[in-house]
């Protein structure tokens, strides 16, 4: 850029002492020049009413345009000296020199050597004099305190920290006496001390903000200039420069530079230069800036928008979240004290959340010992980690709240993506920052070019400032509290121990902390710092399949009912008796409405569980579950819908003897249901068939014409076509529920298996496919005489794998003992003298009918009552239903499986 002229207009852009100033020209391209006059003072040796001086001269001309001339520039030094002409006159005068002279400001230097003096020192002169007879500026009388001129000055601050802390955010008078970038500053504080007679200079940062670096000159670092820092650096100078303004301390640096505002009236310089693009917001300090930092965002935002300067090439950020990236929503359960589910009201999906930019604390870094044999040591341990997911839980779930997609962090290590939110309560207050501002969490620091981050990122950062020096939390210098909890259903012994207190306490208050499926809960007792497993008593609830597992009907429903109404609540329980691996059978109560409920009752309303005869007996609630299922069933709810009075009715099995079979099939077991419930396929001309139905069948709907033009929408009942998801084959199906959602289960009438599919994945049945062509070729069946436990009872899982063990893949004949509403059989592998009925009694995992035992002992006793013993009972029997019970009694003497703990038979 050219130098200014010798002569001409231009501004002063400031006032080094009471007869130096620098000009600027007007901008062009860029900033202006300055042009110095005069000669500079050492700041180390300032003479007596210097300070005075200049500042009568700032205050006169500083931002103002003069007019200038040159008269000489001096060769030693190459500084320009000269005249200045203000456009309006001041105390009579338009020459700055004559002004200075006659205000008594400045000396009138007398002509060297022999020159005579001119006619214009001959004027000054003059007015010195007048000026010394007035005792104007420098010749002013000392003051009564005798004041010399001279001020008291500071150039460094010996202890920052305590300055900060003496004038923290007291606005100061101050002058703005140099910038060095847009956001960095040397300042002259008028400290209040003395009359403000007491100058303190220090380098002030702007809170908040970065501009560019504008880096020269300086002695031994190399210069640096940043895109448009030149333009910021500007941008401040003209319009702050050596101006009047206030002061706001509000933190420090960490090299001990102060950081503040500055108050100026014409407005907030820090918003104007985000504004202008000219300087970017910093996370670090954002959260000192006096009045909040929500002015600095909104004006950065404007000039992201605008694409000004350091935002030229700003992208925003794309919409996330899907179609819902804002609604409302229930809160369905706490994970962690950072991850919540919740369940939008509008569509009902669940959506797993993390707050948006705040990691919540953790528990403890010591690892709890390994759990004894005897459970004695099995406690776990938990820190703030605890208190964080309970702040969560007992103040917002079930509850509504508002939730806003803020980013969507990628999958990542191991682990998977996550929506990223700000979560707010009904009362339109952040959850995030309640649980930074109570030190329950830590708010995370971004790159400052990642967008990625919390809607309101500016107050978390404001309440972990507040936590911080409140040493709330994770700010403490205390040990974090260490909540022990023990595990009271670890094992058998461990509740046996439990028990009674559990028992004789009657309702026990705690939360839901796990639902394990619809009947069975993990519990939290805060009294007793313990949790445990509590099941229903008195009902029973359809098995919901784990993971790669098939699920009885109505099984994932229950367990979602129980998810969604019962998981995290608040409870009650009474427990009645214990199971014999460490779980406590009782009943469960939760508020709804402002009623207590009993949650097997709500169960059972819904048609999602079923009374459990033995065990309802036991419960002093028999009569409200057994009327709750009576409604289900009248209403047609769930299992019960397609109930009809008369299945009620007890199903008498045809008559026969005990140990002759109506007859012998030859079979293969095609499919294990729970409770010992198995489907055969009778080998034979029927099952070859099949194979050959099966091989037409998939051609027929691998035709194009296959394909329905409307779409299928088959009644309960109804036979259709169904695509089986594990292999994408086509079998024979029936309907057994339809869905609100337009999903069916549909039951595979040639294999019995079941499974719950899409309407895409059904079609009509074709009529040469019918089951009049060929029936059914799966037979519901169960093991005679024999009762298997459940797979939600003890030792039903393990009685379904040794059933599927002895029966997968063989070859193997049925003797069909009786017909009801299932075939009664004895499972026979051929060459084998032991049934698979007996086995299974045998390795422990089921029982002899209780009715079959009680026949048995009556017609052994009748026989021994005429002298028959086993001749006059039959051989038959013997060898049939004798050996029956005979491998039950090797299981009770072997202590194997249910039997372990004895006979469970002997208190019935």
């Amino acid at each position: 850029m050219a130098a200014l002229p010798s002569s001409g207009r231009a501004f002063v852009k400031s006032v080094l002492s009471g007869d130096t100033v620098v000009l600027r020209g007007k901008p062009t391209s860029g900033p202006p020049p300055p042009k110095r006059l005069g000669t500079q003072k050492d700041p180390e040796k300032e003479e007596p009413f210097a300070f005075e001086s200049r500042e009568y001269l700032r205050r006169l001309l500083i931002g103002k345009e003069v007019a200038y001339k040159t008269e000489y520039t001096t060769s030693s030094n190459s500084r320009d000296f000269g005249v200045l002409i203000v456009q309006h006159p001041v105390n009579g005068e338009t020459n700055i020199t004559r002004l200075l002279v006659k205000e008594g400001w400045v000396k009138v230097k007398t002509p060297e050597g022999k020159r005579a003096p001119t006619e214009e020192q001959i004027s000054l002169s003059e007015l010195s004099e007048q000026a010394q007879a007035a005792k104007k500026g420098l010749w002013a009388d000392k003051d009564a305190g005798g004041s010399t001129g001279v001020r008291k000055v500071e150039h460094n601050v010996s202890d920052a920290r305590g300055f900060l802390e003496k004038y923290k955010g007291k606005p100061i008078e101050a002058i703005l006496e140099q910038v060095r970038d847009g956001t960095t500053h040397r300042v002259c504080l008028l400290l209040p001390e003395n009359n403000g007679k007491v100058h303190q200079y220090i380098t002030l940062m702007l809170s908040g903000l970065k501009a560019p670096t504008y880096r020269k000159d300086v002695p031994n670092v190399e210069d640096l200039i940043e895109e448009y820092g030149a333009e910021a650096k500007y941008f401040v100078e003209s319009r702050l420069l050596q101006r009047d303004v206030k002061v706001l301390l509000e933190g420090l640096s960490s090299n001990d530079n102060f950081v503040g505002s500055i108050q100026f009236p014409l407005g907030n310089i820090a918003e104007a230069l985000l504004a202008e693009g000219l300087a970017k917001v910093v996370d670090w300090n954002i959260a000192l800036v006096t009045g909040g930092p929500a002015k600095y965002r909104a004006a950065e935002l404007r000039a992201k928008e605008k694409k000004l300067r350091l935002w030229k090439s700003w992208v925003g950020k794309a919409k996330v979240g899907g179609p819902e990236s804002e609604f409302d929503g229930i809160v369905t359960r706490i994970m962690s004290g950072d991850t919540v589910f919740v369940e939008s009201v509008h569509t009902g999906k669940e959506r797993k959340l993390t707050l948006s930019s705040i990691r919540a604390a953790k528990g403890p870094e010591k690892k709890p010992a390994a759990p004894s044999k005897d459970g004695k040591d099995a406690v776990k341990e938990y820190g703030l980690d605890f208190d964080a997911k309970e702040f969560l839980r007992t103040r917002y779930i079930g509850k509504q709240v508002h939730v806003l997609i803020d980013y969507v962090k990628p999958a990542d290590a191991g682990f998977e993506s996550r929506e990223c939110a700000t979560i707010s309560d009904q009362s339109g207050k952040n959850i995030a920052e309640l649980l930074v501002a109570r030190g329950l969490a830590d708010v995370l620091r971004h790159r400052r070019d990642d967008d990625n981050r919390s809607s309101q990122y500016d107050q978390l950062l404001l309440a972990a400032d507040r936590a911080l020096k409140a040493q709330k939390g994770i700010h403490s210098p205390k040990e974090p509290p260490t909540h022990r909890i023990s595990d009271a259903s670890v094992n058998a012994n461990k509740a046996r121990q439990f028990l009674p207190f559990l028992q004789r306490s009657g309702a026990v208050s705690g939360h839901v902390d796990f639902v394990s499926s619809g009947s069975r809960f993990r519990i939290h007792v805060p009294k007793e710092n313990c949790t445990l497993t509590l099941v229903l008593g008195g009902i029973r609830c359809p098995r919901n399949g784990r993971p790669g597992e098939k699920s009885e009907p109505f099984g994932p429903e229950a367990f979602a009912f129980a998810n969604r109404r019962i998981m995290q609540r608040d409870v009650e329980f009474t427990v009645e008796g214990q199971d014999k691996t460490g779980g406590f059978i009782g009943a469960l109560f939760v508020t709804v409405d402002g009623e207590k409920t009993n949650v097997a009752v709500m169960l059972l309303n819904e048609g999602l569980a079923s009374v459990h005869d033995y065990t309802a007996s036991q419960s002093q609630h028999a009569n409200q579950l057994y009327e709750a299922q009576r409604r289900a069933k009248d209403a047609r709810k769930g299992m019960w819908k397609d109930w009809k009075p008369e299945d009620d009715e007890e199903v008498v099995e045809e008559k026969v003897d005990l140990d002759r079979p109506i007859e012998t099939k030859d079979v293969i077991v095609s499919h294990i249901e729970d409770a010992g419930v198995v489907f055969l396929q009778i080998v034979g001309p029927e099952l070859n068939k099949l194979e050959r139905l099966m091989s037409d069948f998939a051609k027929h709907h691998a035709e194009p014409g296959s394909q329905p033009i409307a779409p299928f929408t088959p009644r309960n009942g109804e036979y259709c076509s169904a695509k089986f998801t594990a292999d994408d084959a086509w079998y024979r199906a029936r309907v057994k529920k339809v869905h609100a959602d337009r999903t069916y289960t549909v039951h595979y009438i040639d294999y019995g298996n079941t499974e719950t599919l899409p309407a895409a994945r059904l079609r009509p049945l074709p009529p040469t496919f019918a089951t009049t062509t060929l029936p059914a070729q799966a037979t519901e069946s169960k093991l005679a005489h024999i009762k298997i436990p459940s797979l939600d009872d003890d030792y039903g899982v393990e009685a379904f794998e040794a059933l599927r063990d002895l029966t997968e893949g063989v070859s193997l004949q049925a003797r069909i003992l009786g017909r009801g509403s299932v075939l009664s059989v004895l499972l026979v592998r051929p060459g084998k003298d032991e049934s698979i009925n007996e086995r299974i009694l045998r390795d422990g995992f089921a029982m002899v009918e209780k009715a079959i035992v009680a026949r048995w002992n009556a017609e052994q006793k009748a026989a021994r009552v005429a002298g028959a013993g086993w001749a006059g009972a039959g051989k038959g029997k013997k060898d049939l239903i004798g050996g029956l019970i005979e491998a039950q009694e090797d299981a009770k003497k072997g202590r194997v499986a249910m039997w372990r703990y004895g006979d469970i038979t002997e208190d019935d």
